[in-house]
């Protein structure tokens, strides 16, 4: 008995000096394109973006929030001096349940913008609790009601306007028909400034209807035959067109007291404008104009408007983006649908010109779903990035292809360039949904390309594309496993018999694993492998095998559905079992919590930063990256100082690279100190003649300014 007792205390000890993982934010990595720095380059596309404001850190000034629609995200960005700098400590600090919809407002005049939201009964409220250090919120109401108790309905890819509509202070609903959506329903606040009681005062608010894109009437009701189209010719008699989403957004466009409307359908291209007539008590529309009208805003699917004072000055600007929750027949264009227009209005009046791309110029956006890959094509010693996607519109078809970012860095500072916005010529093959990765399949020594593709509906296959030397690839050869597009495949030889097989995340949630039995055929699929099975709550599993903390054993990565990434203790072999998940990996700040990156990620790991842990890069379904930076502690201690020296051996020169601020030493093997206070800084190959050097074998020693080291040997010819 006291034998099992002292196995049991060192079992626990051993679990509890674990090294801990720790990923991390970094968009510090140099990215250019086009000759262009991209100074968003990692901070991860957009989607159907739906811009707010508010104060997130206590100090009163309005800083950024963007609800992606599409990936169903949240990314925050503080107002630097100006500038809106990515921010992810403040991703999570929204309520989990906000889906579709993210709107703040001030409904209680506390000076703090509270937050509404959809659910399935109609419009959820939250109350902004927070103090000056810290977000909170709490439930105003569960869903917002009127006249005593019937609930205010609307559809869930319907923004409703909300606002201040007849000057009492407190805020007023406006919402398009539920179930009839051509007229607008008026929901007046029946209380005052902190009220979310509300009376439904108007079923035609405005006085028009929508009868169809482009096709509204005023003071009367839709007719069969469109009368008021914006479009010519005319169409045939036909019944009234409406089964999309609406938007709503009111603001006083002229400074006369009134609420005016910018309104778009789900299946329309545009922005509709509408000027009251009326007054603060009654509007009254009677005409209807594109907007704006100097350029007006638009795309295949779904535009929606958002005004917010994005450059400080005062006044609110308008952005655009489309608000669809899905790419529906591929028809939108999504790797640069966000425009802004800057307000160039005075004395209180909107004036909008002329747009910019806001954001998505500044980031890799590569459309949707980015499949990531590193692969050193060049030969130079450090991983350069090879990356698939769902696919673009492009001479008006819908393709994926293979994007090749080029490291111009170096082992442990990378920089990456697009050099190549078709590697390998896919484009013309007409795929979807392109997948990734270079492994060595043949075991001759150089790594081929394997890869996902979807030819057609229905119609997915898995790859192998053989390297015959230098990056040179010949045509893939379709391998026997049936996959679908929304599976992931990782490869990696889990029997340890120097070929790669086969695990396969699966759509619905599950693992598969396929043994290679070498000349391209595979074994049966093994569904659930590792005890991962279908979970409805954890789709698009997507998986990684990689020494998470350096400590010489496999582990498994995975991320699905939640936006999760989870870890799981190897090492991975044939007897491995996914018990135990790690979520509290992602840090910020020093600190651990669950990561929130949204609906598909898919993830490739390299050790780009030389300091022996693989960062994780994961491609998005907004088109973009995300990068982590590994922090792992190795056995409790975390490496520091790193030291790279090439050529090795050398003969009459060679280059030191480090990550610190510090000094270089040569040491002799008698422990001589040859040279010695070598001024050395991070990321930048030092350049050093050792023609003068004997032969034999010497210590090159890195020193930072903190006192820590790190020493490599060297032998000079």
């Amino acid at each position: 008995m006291r034998k099992h007792l002292i196995y049991t205390i060192i079992l626990l000890s051993s679990i509890n000096i674990q090294a801990q993982f720790r990923l991390q934010p970094d968009y510090d990595v140099p990215v250019t394109s086009n000759g262009q720095l991209l100074s968003r380059a990692w901070e991860g596309g957009l989607n159907s973006a739906q811009f707010q404001t508010m104060d997130l850190n206590g100090d009163n000034t309005a800083d950024l929030i963007l609800y992606h629609r599409i990936s169903r995200d949240i990314t925050t960005y503080l107002n630097i001096e100006g500038r809106y700098e990515r921010s992810p400590q403040y991703d999570n600090v929204f309520p989990e349940d906000t889906r579709s919809l993210l709107l703040l407002k001030d409904f209680d005049c506390d000076g703090k913008k509270d937050l509404f939201t959809t659910t399935t009964l109609g419009i959820k409220v939250y109350r902004n609790t927070s103090s000056d250090t810290e977000i909170s919120w709490s439930v105003a109401k569960e869903f917002l009601t009127f006249n005593g108790g019937s609930n205010i309905q609307m559809a869930p890819s319907d923004i409703p306007g909300i606002t201040d509509i007849n000057g009492d202070g407190a805020l007023d609903i406006i919402t398009f028909r539920f179930g009839n959506a051509n007229s607008v329903d008026l929901y007046l606040n029946s209380g005052t400034c902190g009220s979310l009681e509300f009376t439904r005062t108007e079923r035609r608010w405005g006085d028009f209807e929508e009868c169809g894109c482009n096709d509204f009437v005023f003071g009367q009701a839709c007719p069969t035959v469109p009368t008021a189209r914006l479009d010519a010719p005319k169409k045939q008699p036909e019944l009234t067109q409406h089964i999309g989403g609406k938007t709503l957004l009111l603001f006083d466009a002229d400074n006369d007291g009134d609420m005016d409307l910018i309104t778009s359908d789900e299946t329309c291209e545009t922005l509709y404008f509408m000027e009251n007539e009326g007054d603060q008590n009654t509007a009254i529309m009677t005409a209807v104009e594109p907007f704006p009208m100097a350029e007006p805003a638009g795309f295949p699917f779904f535009p929606s408007a958002f005004l917010e004072d994005i450059d400080q000055d005062g006044l609110e600007d308008l952005l655009v983006a489309t608000n669809a929750d899905e790419n529906i027949g591929n028809q939108i264009e999504l790797s640069q649908h966000v425009r802004a227009y800057l307000n160039e209005g005075i004395n209180g009046e909107f004036l909008y010109n002329s747009s910019s791309p806001f954001f998505q110029n500044e980031m890799v956006d590569l459309g949707e779903q980015t499949y990531p890959a590193f692969f050193d094509f060049d030969g130079d010693g450090d991983d350069d990035l090879v990356v698939g996607n769902k696919g673009l519109i492009q001479n008006s078809s819908y393709s994926a292809q293979l994007f090749l970012f080029e490291n111009t860095g170096n082992p442990i500072a990378p920089a990456y360039q697009l050099v190549d916005r078709n590697y390998l010529g896919f484009l013309e093959n007409q795929f979807t949904f392109i997948k990734p990765q270079f492994i060595d399949f043949d075991n001759d020594g150089d790594k081929d390309l394997l890869y996902q593709a979807t030819i057609s509906f229905g119609n997915t296959g898995l790859f192998f594309s053989e390297n015959t030397g230098d990056a040179n690839f010949l045509e893939g050869i379709r391998l026997n496993i049936n996959s679908a597009s929304n599976d992931n495949p990782f490869w990696f030889d889990i029997d340890d018999d120097n070929d790669p097989d086969l695990l396969l995340g699966k759509q619905f949630g599950s693992l598969s694993l396929f043994i290679n039995e070498g000349n391209s055929l595979f074994g049966p699929e093994q569904q659930g492998f590792a005890g991962i099975i279908d979970d409805f709550e954890r789709l698009n599993l997507n998986v990684q095998v990689l020494d998470l903390d350096g400590n010489g054993l496999t582990d498994l990565l995975t991320t699905d559905l939640t936006g999760q990434i989870r870890a799981y203790r190897g090492p991975i072999d044939l007897e491995f079992l996914a018990t135990n998940p790690i979520s509290e990996i992602y840090f910020i700040d020093n600190k651990g919590g669950e990561s929130s990156l949204g609906i598909q990620n898919a993830m490739s790991s390299s050790d780009i930063f030389g300091n022996g842990l693989p960062a994780v890069l994961l491609g998005n379904i907004k088109g973009g990256f995300t990068l982590l930076r590994n922090v792992s502690e190795n056995n409790g201690q975390t490496e520091n100082v790193i030291i790279r020296v090439r050529p090795n051996p050398a003969e009459t020169e060679l280059k030191v690279l480090t990550n610190v601020n510090g000094i270089l030493e040569i040491i002799n093997i008698n422990g001589q100190r040859i040279a010695q206070e070598i001024s050395i800084v991070p990321g930048a190959e030092l350049d050093i003649d050792i023609s003068n050097l004997a032969k034999g074998l010497y210590i090159f020693r890195v020193i930072s300014e903190q006192g820590q080291s790190r020493s490599t040997k060297v032998i000079v010819h």
